[in-house]
């Protein structure tokens, strides 16, 4: 936490002016880059609180939105590491009064940027003593240790932003910090530690944190839901234009001619081209995300029967379901959905017309991927079925399942299976369903289910709910790499709204839910045996 700063304390002697004046001086003469370029980032303490992130907060007693992050809770005296190479361009003991100190380094990064970390409510203690301005630091240099200030317990105050170098202020801004020149330091630091990997090809970092994953456009825009306000932005990161619904976004897809439908919790549905309005109308349906197929827009009513509209808001067909519906998902020219009725769950496909062309008896509730060729891979409780049609053919008996099982396929129709069962196992079947390998999937059961998406034929992709990609041989299941992106504090999480994706060049397109979306070469993610 930041305060205001008053101007001078007196000075007690006329000999200590040379002092105060080599912390307190401005650094006009040099820049960062005269220590050199920063090639890697860490965090300046250890044993970070998992899940804490307050950057961003909203504080009433300080009436504002806090613009860095507070680590190192009562653990006074604690060393400070710089978090990466750079000029030390202030440095005061007495920077914030009794919040006691300021520390700020200045670093020249890779792409030009000049970036600034800020370290307040520190003290030299210790045998700690603060670097003086103008001198490099290295990364894991100590520069100050954790303070106590006057108004709460020992803490460090982290800030990382691209202003102020001199200045230890405000640590509150009324508006969006990120659109003052403050970063998450958490989310930037994660991003340029994956920069920094040989396989990193570009991002694009949002100023909202998403509720849905990212959509993008024919232009190549993309268009993000966040809380009650959809928003376009550029490939580069510029915001084109941004509209306010009447509610929390619940869907969203993107249509032809760079148009954008959106559903909001309160029922109003509107289709948007280049941030006007095209149409607007109300759907009362039922909570889970509704699916396009060319102009058709499909929703589940409360009632459990399937709606459709066309883009304009016109009604086109109904049809009712007969039961609770377990299941509803499209596979880019169907819509499928599995209901649960007194005889059973019954899944049903239907035509973008509003046809059912088949029905599959099934005996409870299913894990679905949809496949390109208009097929489904279905995992019913311990079945592996493949689903044509009204043809049901059991590829492989497993193991009983959890509710956080997946499914993903190759280009060669290999199979893979995480089955959220007791051994947490990931199984990997060829298309006859003959079992090719199995192993344990890296971390622990009981969770949200991971992203699932299989590669061209060398590798397999998971996106855990706390934002770890995980990298697999998908010849044998071995890890090969493991990348921890950001996924938000506890607050701020979106499991929702992460992407995985994988195109014909091998090219990852992943976001953990949080701020920024990535694009990775997989081709460079570790060496496969393929």
């Amino acid at each position: 936490m930041l305060y205001d700063r008053r101007l001078f304390k007196c000075l007690i002697g006329f000999l200590f002016i040379p002092l105060l004046i080599t912390h307190l001086m401005p650094v006009n003469a040099q820049s960062a880059a005269t220590c050199g370029v920063v090639d890697a980032l860490g965090y300046p303490v250890d044993n970070r609180v998992t899940g804490y992130d307050d950057f961003s907060l909203y504080r009433e007693r300080f009436g504002g939105n806090h613009t860095g992050i507070d680590l190192a809770f009562d653990r006074w005296g604690d060393p400070i590491y710089a978090a990466a190479r750079g000029l030390v361009t202030y440095a005061d003991a007495d920077g914030w009064d009794t919040e006691k100190g300021v520390v700020i380094v200045s670093h020249a990064f890779p792409d030009g940027s000049t970036i600034y970390t800020v370290y307040g409510h520190v003290e030299q203690r210790n045998g700690i003593v603060f670097p003086a301005v103008g001198e490099c630091v290295e990364q894991g240099q100590i520069i100050a240790a954790v303070g106590w200030p006057s108004r709460g317990r020992p803490h460090l105050h982290y800030e990382i932003r691209n202003r102020l170098p001199n200045d230890g202020g405000p640590g509150y801004v009324t508006t969006n910090p990120l659109d003052e020149g403050w970063y998450s330091p958490l989310d930037f630091t994660a991003l340029w530690q994956l920069r920094f990997n040989p396989a990193f090809m570009g991002y694009i970092t949002f100023d909202l944190v998403p509720t849905l994953p990212p959509t993008q456009l024919e232009s190549g825009t993309y268009v993000v839901a966040s809380d009650n306000l959809i928003t376009a932005v550029q490939p580069q990161g510029q915001i084109l234009w941004r509209v306010q619904t009447d509610g929390e976004i619940d869907g969203l897809a993107s249509l032809s001619g760079d148009r954008v439908v959106a559903h909001t919790v309160n029922g109003q549905t509107l289709t948007l081209q280049g941030g006007r309005y095209v149409a607007i109308w109300a759907v009362n349906s039922d909570a889970r995300p509704f699916h396009v197929i060319g102009e058709r827009l499909i929703f589940v009513m409360p009632d459990g029967s399937l709606t459709s509209y066309d883009p304009s808001g016109l009604p086109l067909w109904t049809l009712a379901s007969g039961g609770e519906v377990v299941y509803f998902g499209s596979n880019g020219t169907q819509i499928a959905f599995a209901s649960r009725t007194a005889g059973g769950v019954v899944w049903r496909e239907v035509t973008a017309e509003g046809q059912v062309i088949a029905e599959v008896q099934l005996t409870g509730t299913p894990i679905v991927k949809p496949l390109s060729d208009g097929s489904w891979f279905v995992l019913d409780h311990d079945r592996l079925l493949h689903i044509r049609g009204s043809e049901s053919e059991i590829i492989q008996n497993l193991m009983a399942s959890g509710q956080a099982a997946q499914i993903g396929y190759d280009v060669n129709s290999n199979i893979y299976v995480y089955l959220d069962d007791v051994n947490n196992t990931l199984v990997a079947l060829n298309p006859t369903g003959e079992v090719r390998w199995r192993v344990e999937y890296p971390r622990e059961g009981n969770f949200t289910a991971p992203l699932l998406v299989a590669g061209n034929t060398c590798r397999l992709y998971s996106l855990d709910v706390d934002g770890l990609l995980n990298v697999f041989d998908a010849s044998d299941g071995r890890v090969l790499t493991q990348i921890q992106l950001y996924a938000g504090g506890r607050r701020t999480t979106r499991p929702l709204a992460r992407l995985l994706r994988v195109d014909a060049a091998e090219q990852v397109y992943v976001s953990s839910g949080f701020l920024t979306l990535m694009f990775l070469d997989g081709n460079q993610l570790g060496e496969a045996s393929c």
